[in-house]
């Protein structure tokens, strides 16, 4: 519990600071370029997770890195275990990519902010916030900007991979030229279970990027290409969750 205290603690302190960076580059920054507006936020973002991870002193063991090239356009498409999924992402995606998150966490004092200027994209419930979601995926993906989405579309509750939810497909049809890359994360739900803020370091993630493919390859009808993508990540996470 010391251990947490002292986390949370550190790393208020640090959030704190990331935000007025933020709000500071990009005060100056934004009249004379977006695009790069964009890419700072989008870089002090990626440093504030990165520090949230190894003031937990995790570690990554990362497999088959040789799938993922950070120099192209992808639908990157981790399974959903923890909240420190994002911060994991942070660590093992390079380049500029945009979050897929629920519009709750865009209303997050200082992360929201850093969120909105990083040029993420946020879901609203509905029908409509879905469409306008799906939209702005399609415009970033366009834009040469590659997404990070998680198909299950909330965090398991047994760490088990759910069945994607059909919203990659309408995705998919829309940028039917764009590779989907699945990721297999296993050990994030270990730093800090479920209903509780307890803090638990010193912890291993491991991570396996799988081959790209395209739905459009895939053949059947759409319950048969969800269950391609649950069928390949459900193997690979036994497979590293059996690993010694």
């Amino acid at each position: 519990m010391i251990f947490t205290i002292f986390y949370f603690l550190i790393n208020i302190i640090f959030t704190i600071l990331n935000f007025l960076a933020v709000f500071i580059l990009y005060i100056f920054v934004r009249p004379f370029s977006k695009k790069k507006s964009i890419i700072i936020s989008h870089s002090i973002s990626k440093f504030w997770a990165r520090g949230l991870m190894k003031t937990a002193f995790i570690k990554f063991d990362l497999e088959n890195k040789e799938n993922y090239d950070s120099k192209k356009v992808y639908l990157l498409t981790p399974n959903h275990q923890s909240a420190f999924d994002i911060f994991c992402c942070f660590c093992i995606f390079e380049g500029l990519y945009a979050f897929v998150s629920k519009d709750d966490y865009g209303k997050v004092p200082m992360v929201g902010f850093g969120m909105r200027k990083a040029n993420y994209i946020f879901v609203k419930r509905g029908t409509v916030g879905a469409a306008k979601s799906i939209e702005d995926i399609e415009e970033r993906l366009n834009n040469k900007t590659s997404v990070v989405l998680y198909p299950e579309g909330t965090r398991s509750k047994t760490g088990e991979i759910n069945m994607p939810k059909r919203g990659i497909l309408k995705i998919a049809e829309k940028c039917p030229d764009i590779p989907i890359l699945p990721v297999v994360i296993y050990g994030t739900k270990d730093i800090m279970k479920a209903k509780s803020f307890k803090i638990n370091p010193f912890r291993k993630i491991k991570v396996r990027f799988l081959k790209p493919f395209y739905f459009k390859d895939i053949e059947g009808d759409e319950n048969s290409k969800l269950k391609y993508w649950h069928d390949i990540m459900t193997k690979n996470y036994n497979e590293l969750k059996n690993e010694k």
